[in-house]
């Protein structure tokens, strides 16, 4: 199982010892990830719309007017401001803020682990690992929300990444600790499991079971992750996402800001109302994620709860 490496004592400037230990570089970090955060943003609403995220710039969604610089900055902007336009004084939603925020402790989290534990523990600080490990997390961000919104896992998204994954995996299989052969192996298996599931209900019920787009998900998770990232993610996500949308469905509530066939149309192939767990359809895009991010995030954890599983 996964854990975080045994570290072996390099020798490392102490320049950029003393400067990547400065108690500002982990707020750096913070910050440097809530700036791409406010790109997520951009990328959640405008990619499944099939807009652009260069062009034009930001606007308020109610008056259009664009926003500022000044009012753009990740989420000192927001508290500024109290969640409103400037202008128009229209309310912004409040998960502006949320993924901003969350951009930014996933980076801070990311830094933590690939950078000041590895200089304390007498090892090298993994700089390239940290940024590539927060394009993951991104990408499992955006994908998140936009399952939830749309019921769409943007292929934009997911492929690129998934192609990063491969490429580091092939150049250098360290980075991320999975080599070529198994990121392939895993993201495949990955994606023709949920292509072959959604041919066999497709085939025998006329109906998707899931979408493709859980397939290339999986795909790039099995390209990061390896095949023990992939089992962690099916595992952990499937019984996560019944935990959460059990309950949910009891009290009334939805997992998913829309209905399928509200915004995919009515489409045989997605199957009648009744359809799902306990009648009600539930994005798996936003578990298979939030069971990525812990096998990322929690590696040690992961392992040694796995071990107490499978002796």
């Amino acid at each position: 199982m996964r854990g975080l490496p045994d570290y072996l004592p390099v020798e490392v400037d102490p320049a950029l010892v003393w400067l990547l230990l400065s108690p500002w570089a982990p707020m750096l970090a913070f910050f440097f990830g809530s700036l791409w955060g406010s790109f997520a943003n951009v990328v959640i609403y405008r990619v499944p719309r099939e807009l652009s995220v260069v062009r034009p710039g930001s606007r308020c969604p109610a008056c259009e007017v664009p926003i500022a610089w000044y009012d753009n900055i990740p989420i000192v902007s927001y508290l500024l401001v109290r969640g409103r336009c400037r202008r128009c004084g229209e309310k912004i939603a409040l998960r502006y803020l949320v993924v901003e925020m969350l951009a930014g402790v996933l980076s801070f989290a990311l830094y933590m682990q690939h950078v000041s534990r590895p200089l304390v523990l007498g090892g090298g600080p993994a700089l390239g690992a940290w940024l590539l490990w927060l394009v993951f997390g991104l990408a499992l961000l955006i994908v998140t929300y936009t399952d939830i919104d749309l019921w769409v896992i943007p292929d934009e998204v997911v492929l690129p990444v998934a192609a990063l994954g491969l490429i580091m995996a092939a150049v250098s299989p360290a980075v991320l600790g999975v080599g070529i052969g198994e990121a392939v192996l895993a993201g495949a298996a990955g994606y023709l499991l949920v292509a072959g599931l959604r041919w066999v209900y497709l085939r025998w019920r006329k109906i998707e079971a899931l979408g493709l787009g859980d397939g290339k998900l999986l795909l790039m998770i099995g390209a990061f992750c390896g095949a023990q990232g992939l089992v962690w993610a099916l595992a952990a996500g499937a019984i996560q996402g019944l935990l959460v949308a059990v309950p949910m469905l009891l009290l009334g509530k939805q997992v998913a800001a829309s209905e399928l066939q509200e915004v995919h149309g009515e489409d045989p192939e997605l199957g009648a109302d009744g359809e799902g767990v306990m009648g009600a359809r539930v994005p798996f895009g936003p578990f298979l994620a939030i069971a990525a991010f812990e096998y990322v995030l929690l590696p040690e954890q992961i392992a040694a709860l796995v071990g107490l599983v499978v002796p």
